[in-house]
Formats: C-alpha cells, structure tokens, sequence
C-alpha cells in the first residue's frame, strides 16, 4: 500500500513501525495532485504507524486543501515558495505575492506549527538576474517578519542559493529553521549547523551521496527526517510517500551504526524541539 518498490524490501529486515516508534515527517506536500488517489489510505496507514506529518503549503492556491487536510497524524505549515506557477508559467515570487499571507496568517497560525514551505531558488534558468534574486530575497524577508510575529519556525527551500539564504537568516537572527533538502557544500552545511539550524533527510538518501553527506557531518541532534513527497523518493521520477520514512530510518541506522529504535528516538526528539507546537498533538 506505501507504493514501495519490491527491491528496497531488504530494507524492512530490521524495521516494524509498529513497536512504539513515533516518526515525524518534518516536510511533505499531501495536498499535490499525483497523491491525491491513495491519499486516504496513506493517512490511514500513518494513523496505525505512529507516523506524524507536517503538510506543509507552497501557494495561496493550495492553502484551503492544506489546512482542510489537518486532523490526527497530519498538520500544517503556511508558506509561499520562491518559485510560483505551473510548468510554463513559473515565475519567481515578489513581495507583493506575499502582501495576503499575513492575513492568512491572522486566521490560521494558532494551528499552524511553521512557517513554509518558504526559501530561495535561485536556479539560472529560472531566476537568471540579480534584480529578480534580490527580488526573491526580499519577499523571503517578509516570511520570516511573519515567522517572528507570529512564533512559528521555518520551513525552508534553498536551490542553487545556500550561501545566501544562510546570510540572509543571519541578518536577521534567525536560529533554529529547517533547512530542508539542502543542496549546499560542506562549507555552507557547517555554517548552517554553527548557526542552530536543523536539517532534514528524505528518502532519496538510498541514491543521493548529498543526503549521505549531510547525515554524516551534521550533528546528530540536528537531524530530523522528512519525505518531500511526492518528491524525493528512493526512486528517481516515482512518487513518493511519508510511508517511505521507513527507508530514511534504516539507511539512517546503518550509516550511524545503531539501532532503528535509536534512529527514530533522536529524530523526533529533535523533531520536537524545532518545532514546539508538535507536542500538542504527540503524546510522548
């Protein structure tokens, strides 16, 4: 039913989720489309797993289906991407697109346990201009005055853009924020870890040597786990689930040399401590 493909089985020798483990996906988009058919047995199957997801929005267009889906296992975060639209029309985000999110905000961050998913993306075919990259850098200004005033960690995207959202969080003080899906060198990740951010790891560490890297030089009191979904699976183009956090686990257990048990301890703990408002919905 997770969608997992019959030759990762062997990493399922070691694991039972169902032995007390609590595991929380600290970034996943359950409101896209390609999940939307086994979505109810997804969040099914996370109910009886003791798996917790932080469903996090991209786009105004996606904030009702984000919010609508909390309850049980799943809640939420609020957040405008750096990048907007659909194939073909994609476009960098402005602060104008960010003038309605404090309104959302008002309504819903009480409920909310971050803020995201928000960043910068500064891929060249995207956003090939330093005019449009300061652009994206001052509408991620704007998230994170509204990640202060309203007390809600972020949630972040950094592509090809390391190095500047690190000097842009330090500008404004900004410790303890998910740098999700980090793309950046050695030298970047040991400034991000100096300067209290967490770190999170998908699925895809089974084929991606940057998730190894990560997981093997950030502490391990600043690691959480996370699926992306449906991105970052274990298989390059195929969709991803939070069911897959399984993998994330044991890969995470054989690099460290401990147990599985001991894996999802540390990482929800950590979990927990990034983002406070968990522990009203997980009882530990």
């Amino acid at each position: 039913s997770s969608g997992i493909n019959a030759e990762y089985g062997h990493y399922f020798k070691q694991i039972n989720l169902r032995t007390h483990m609590v595991l929380i996906d600290c970034h996943a988009h359950l409101s896209s489309s390609e999940l939307q058919e086994t979505l109810g047995a997804i969040i099914k199957e996370c109910d009886e797993d003791d798996l917790y997801v932080i469903n996090v929005g991209m786009s105004y267009s996606d904030f009702n289906d984000v919010i609508k889906l909390e309850g049980n296992k799943i809640c939420f975060g609020l957040g405008l991407h750096p990048i907007q639209g659909r194939t073909e029309n994609k476009r960098h985000l402005t602060v104008k697109d960010t003038f309605d999110l404090e309104d959302w905000l008002c309504q819903h961050a009480e409920k909310a346990v971050c803020l995201g998913e928000c960043g910068l993306d500064f891929s060249k075919w995207l956003c090939p201009t330093s005019t449009e990259r300061d652009e994206q850098k001052a509408a991620l200004e704007q998230q994170i005055a509204f990640s202060k005033r309203f007390d809600l960690p972020l949630n972040l995207h950094s592509r090809s853009a390391g190095k500047p959202l690190l000097e842009l969080l330090r500008k404004h003080s900004v410790r303890g924020a998910l740098l999700h899906a980090f793309d950046g060198g050695r030298k970047a990740i040991n400034q991000g870890i100096a300067d209290g951010h967490y770190f999170s790891v998908a699925p895809s560490i089974v084929r991606d040597p940057s998730q190894k890297q990560v997981a093997m030089t950030v502490p391990r009191d600043r690691i959480v786990l996370e699926s992306d979904s449906p991105g970052l699976g274990p298989e390059r183009g195929v969709t991803n689930t939070p069911l897959n956090l399984k993998l994330t686990v044991t890969s995470l257990a054989e690099l460290w040399g401990c147990s599985c048990e001991e894996v999802a301890r540390i990482t929800t703990e950590n979990a927990l401590r990034l983002f406070p408002r968990l522990k009203r919905i997980i009882p530990l």
